[in-house]
């Protein structure tokens, strides 16, 4: 009988979708508007909450740069992105994107937008690859 009931649970368990491009262009000392969406069956409540990460091109390692979380935004103080980065979503339009100013070559990389919307945080984050090009 538990089983069958944790079988009957496990299926409502529900999970945000996030969308983003796969590959985006940008060129070199422009402003790149990094769009992230998503959906949820749960309202958007006040612990709803992003996170951006970037792997840079060739590195093994993900890079935490900016959380986004009850009306603030918390953008990483280290290098890469020191003061270039800035929310460019709604939380309520299910929009969770960021820009990033003045994008440079050592920006190519991938870019991973993880949503999470409580109860409602099985999620597979949205990852773009960014590259970034000469003018």
């Amino acid at each position: 009988l538990l089983s069958s009931l944790y079988l009957s649970h496990a299926v409502l368990v529900s999970a945000v979708e996030v969308n983003t491009p796969e590959e985006m262009f940008v060129e070199n000392g422009t402003d790149a508007k990094l769009p992230c969406t998503f959906t949820s069956v749960e309202v958007i409540s006040s612990a709803a909450s992003v996170s951006w990460s970037f792997q840079p091109e060739g590195a093994a390692t993900r890079i935490s740069f900016f959380y986004y979380s009850n009306g603030k935004s918390y953008p990483g103080k280290d290098i890469p992105f020191k003061d270039r980065i800035t929310w460019a979503g709604d939380l309520n339009k299910k929009d969770a994107s960021i820009t990033i100013s003045n994008m440079q070559f050592r920006d190519n990389g991938t870019y991973i937008c993880d949503v999470k919307n409580p109860p409602d945080i099985v999620v597979k984050p949205g990852e773009i690859r960014v590259r970034v090009v000469e003018k």
